[in-house]
């Protein structure tokens, strides 16, 4: 699948082949991106073709997900086999019933640098092998090449399976100015001989069918990862054979694993589907691949799409592999969650909610005020079920085993907080709790009076423990203001004040609280 870019007088291209895989690879989707920006930063126009000549892996299924998965990144085309256009067919299996690579095929028999060759695979691996024998690069050397045609037509009368090479010339010198890696330069020698163009049941491979599709859409810059920087001189070369103009080509950096090795499924999710099920947003996936391999010569690094269009430069962009940095993308989701409205907080995190069983409907005033403390919390969406379920079971036992509240156990600190807070209810000093900011400020205060002055970190850290059973969390009155919000909507375990001042009561034996 390409996604291809027009502008103004020329038209752009992105080529990475997606349609064999069955989901959209962070890879691909960074290319599309770059395409993307490159085109509409130019004030182009973008065109999606499929390429699913691999009829064994590219199915209808797999077109859709990748088709999805663009459109999640906010990836749009304003020509595709989904929207039509003045440039179709879009799926390389319609071009090749509409004959237009047999057109070009013909063109390059009739000019002798296309031929028929009868090379079994059982030949080839005999020819591979002598190579590897005699420490030789395996150079294709069909004596198919010179054939007569009364050798050839003795053979298709046969039925002998061929294949199509493209004849490669001898000691050419194939010379790119790439728009990322500068000047790179080939020999034709160096090419591994003459390359197959099309499969023994009529299928285009990679290389010819591009060629034969870019230049029928007019395609102009061709903007693809670096692991196909070796199909390029075997194009340039049908290009030029054709007498077709010869694209723009810019070859972007490898997305790599932290260890340097191709980014594989054992170093985690590597599919955008896989990330927006774990809670990533598209605008944290976009600006996070957006600085795989380039950046805008500024120490920012959150942007938002627009900001990325307006700073973005061809030039900027790196020449050596990115690594994916899953903690890195996290630290960047997260800013974008942050960046969330109430409405979208509650659309987005609500749905989590209700997708995990813990609220009936994403509405309601706790599933609002929930949402809205969950966003500064949390860099997924998916952490925001686990941060509630947590903030609302009140799992006293567990904190006062963890070594947190060790030294406030052995101090002390944890009982008589424990006391004065019974005492500050029996005295009526939480009334308000959710709605007076003051009310918690000053049931603090008192402790901390109560307990001789403590400095803040003693004060705090058993106040909240007591309240919360964690060392850390959001702000207290706007916890328990939410905790106010508790309705027949809520289905998850939910410990209510009056729970926890109860429980603390039956922990630390306290069947009369002391006054201060």
């Amino acid at each position: 699948m390409h996604l291809t870019a027009t502008h103004a007088d020329h038209r752009s291209l992105h080529r990475e082949l997606l349609t064999c895989r069955r989901r959209l690879h962070v890879g691909g989707a960074r290319t599309a991106l770059f395409n993307w920006l490159f085109a509409k930063s130019q004030g182009g126009e973008l065109i999606l073709r499929v390429e699913d000549t691999d009829i064994a892996r590219s199915t209808k299924e797999s077109e859709d997900k990748i088709l999805e998965g663009l459109k999640w990144c906010g990836i749009s085309w304003d020509e595709g086999p989904d929207v039509g256009g003045e440039h179709g067919p879009y799926r390389q299996s319609e071009r090749i019933k509409a004959g237009i690579y047999e057109k070009k095929l013909e063109a390059l028999m009739a000019e002798g640098h296309a031929y028929r060759c009868f090379l079994s695979p059982e030949e080839l691996d005999e020819m591979r092998a002598e190579a590897e024998r005699n420490e030789q690069a395996f150079v294709v050397q069909s004596p198919w090449a010179n054939a007569s045609e009364e050798e050839v037509q003795a053979m298709i009368d046969q039925g002998k399976p061929y294949v199509y090479r493209f004849r490669v010339p001898f000691d050419r010198e194939i010379v790119v100015d790439d728009l990322v890696l500068g000047e790179v330069i080939w020999n034709s020698d160096d090419l591994g001989g003459d390359f197959v163009i099309v499969r023994q049941n009529g299928m285009p491979m990679y290389n010819f069918g591009v060629v034969v599709d870019d230049a029928s859409m007019g395609i102009t810059h061709v903007l693809r990862a670096q692991e196909h920087l070796m199909n390029t001189p075997r194009q340039i070369l049908m290009y030029e054979a054709l007498g077709l103009k010869v694209p723009t080509f810019g070859h972007m950096p490898l997305i790599l694993a932290p260890d340097r090795t191709k980014l594989s499924k054992r170093h985690g999710a590597v599919s955008v589907g896989e990330y927006q099920k774990r809670g990533y947003l598209p605008s944290g996936m976009v600006n996070y691949l957006a600085q795989l391999g380039w950046n805008d010569g500024t120490k920012q690094e959150i942007y938002t799409i627009h900001e990325l269009l307006e700073a973005f430069k061809m030039e900027r962009m790196s020449k050596v592999a990115a690594i994916f940095d899953t903690d890195k993308f996290k630290w960047v989701n997260g800013h974008h969650v942050r960046r969330l409205d109430d409405d979208e907080a509650l659309e987005l995190i609500g749905a989590r909610l209700k997708e995990h069983g813990l609220v009936k409907e994403v509405s309601g005033e706790f599933v609002r005020k929930a949402s809205q403390l969950l966003r500064d919390r949390i860099s997924t969406l998916e952490e925001a079920v686990e941060e509630l379920v947590s903030m609302l079971e009140f799992d006293l036992e567990g904190m006062m085993a963890k070594d947190v509240a060790k030294p406030y156990m052995e101090d002390g600190a944890l009982h008589e907080t424990a006391r004065l807070l019974l005492h500050a209810k029996e005295q009526g000093d939480f009334d308000g709790i959710g709605k007076d900011p003051q009310v918690m400020k000053k049931i603090a205060q008192g402790i901390g009076k109560a307990r001789g002055g403590v400095k803040k970190k003693a004060l705090l850290v058993p106040f909240r423990l007591c309240l919360t059973s964690s060392d850390q969390g959001p702000d207290m009155n706007i916890f328990f203001e939410m905790l106010q919000e508790v309705d027949d909507n809520v289905l998850c375990k939910c410990v209510s004040l009056e729970e926890r001042l109860e429980m603390l009561k039956d922990k630390f034996e306290l069947d009369q609280p002391v006054p201060c």
